[in-house]
């Protein structure tokens, strides 16, 4: 009697048992479990640099400013954030009858909010730069806005504006 191939419909018909489909669920578990803690933290890393490089930003066009024209004067004040509004707003101002070389300093386009919120990043005025407050310490400045949502259509300046220490 001939030995007979095996049928191709029996062939095809392999599978996973239930034994190697609870091991690979077990391996990607332990796998999950040590990656998604590694991942947080370089999501709270990305924001402190991103913080970093406003900040940096504010404190490039504070120096530049003072290159042009003259370095700020104005006291910090740790209960309001007038101060920094103050500052943000005069970086951004251009005099149409006697533009500043480079003015403005900061893009117009950028209208920031203020927080004393300890859940926020924000950047606070001291009197000669601005500082750097992370999440879980106490202070006020212009929040650090992760979304963007910040930007838009260029402030508009009163008719009597006047940027500090003009």
């Amino acid at each position: 009697m001939p030995v007979r191939a095996p049928s191709i419909s029996r062939r095809s018909q392999h599978a996973f048992s239930m034994m190697e489909l609870v091991v690979v669920v077990g391996v990607l578990g332990v796998l999950s479990a040590l990656a998604i803690p590694a991942f947080q933290g370089m999501f709270s890393d990305s924001k402190r640099i991103i913080a970093t490089e406003v900040l940096e930003t504010l404190n490039r066009g504070l120096k530049n400013h003072a290159q042009s024209n003259y370095e700020f004067v104005l006291a910090a004040d740790n209960d309001s954030t007038d101060d920094e509004m103050a500052i943000v707003r005069s970086l951004q101002w251009r005099d149409p009858l006697d533009p500043a070389t480079g003015a403005p300093y900061l893009r117009p386009n950028w209208n920031p909010s203020t927080s004393s919120s300890a859940e926020d990043f924000r950047l606070q005025w001291n009197g000669r730069t601005f500082t750097l407050i992370e999440p879980g310490t106490d202070g006020s400045g212009v929040k650090v806005n992760f979304e963007a949502t910040d930007y838009g259509g260029n402030y508009n300046f009163p008719d009597d504006f006047v940027p500090v220490g003009g």
